[in-house]
Order: structure tokens, then sequence, then C-alpha cells
């Protein structure tokens, strides 16, 4: 599985999927039988040197699945994304996220951002400690 996202001229894939609930597992196919399958997924940028960040526009994105047997992908899902001008200036701030979440009444996904603190450097917080080891100098 894969997700494409677009944007005016900009196409970016996101090829590394995984998938879980407690322990993520890179997804490398999924049996799904006649009852399902249920689990969250996640899909990253490839390891390639090229970084996406969202800004302001209208995306377009679509969830693709190559099933068993066939010769084509298929498109599972596609579903068209709106970030604002406030959203896409926020976006630029550390530790922010964007998160669309279902808006039932108003048949759409509805766009927020939450702000995370950044973690702490854990050699930071080994040195404030007074748990760093100095390198002994020799004389």
């Amino acid at each position: 599985m894969h997700v494409a996202l677009s944007r005016n001229e900009t196409h970016q894939n996101f090829n590394v999927w995984v998938y879980g609930d407690e322990k993520l597992v890179r997804g490398s196919g999924l049996f799904v039988g006649e009852t399902g399958v249920a689990a969250n997924h996640h899909f990253l940028t490839p390891r390639d040197g090229s970084a996406f960040r969202f800004t302001e526009g209208r995306y377009r994105l679509e969830v693709f699945a190559h099933l068993l047997g066939d010769k084509k992908q298929t498109r599972l899902f596609s579903q068209t994304l709106e970030i604002s001008a406030d959203m896409g200036t926020a976006l630029a701030a550390p530790g922010a996220g964007l998160y669309f979440d279902w808006g039932p009444d108003s048949s759409r996904y509805l766009p927020h951002i939450e702000k995370r603190p950044p973690s702490p450097d854990p050699d930071r917080f080994l040195d404030l400690l007074g748990l760093t080891q100095r390198p002994s100098s020799q004389a």
C-alpha cells in the first residue's frame, strides 16, 4: 500500500507503510479476510533526501494497494483536503502537527493543528543530572 498526495504541480508518494495498534509493523502485505481488518496505518516519505512540507492549499490524497494477482494497483480511497493560510503558517512552528478529523455534519475532513513540546535532548538531560562521563585527561 502507499499514499499519493498532490497539490497543484507538487506530487509526493508516501511509500513506506507501517500498521498496527500497539506495535507498528512494516507493511509488506496484509491478508484481509471476510470480516476485514482494523488497524492504524501510517504512511511515511521515502528516505531519499526529499522532504515534504504541508503549506496552504487544496490537496488530493489517494490510497493505493497492489492486490495479489492484479497487474495494476487499485485506488482504494480518494479525498480532497484543504489547508488554510493560517494553518499553513502555524505548521512552520516546531512540533506542529496537522490532523484531519471527520465531520459528520459537514461530510468532510476538518483540519486542526496540535503542538507537541520538543523532545528533550538526552545528552543535555544526563549532563544536567551530572551523569555524563567526561573523557579523562592523561598526564
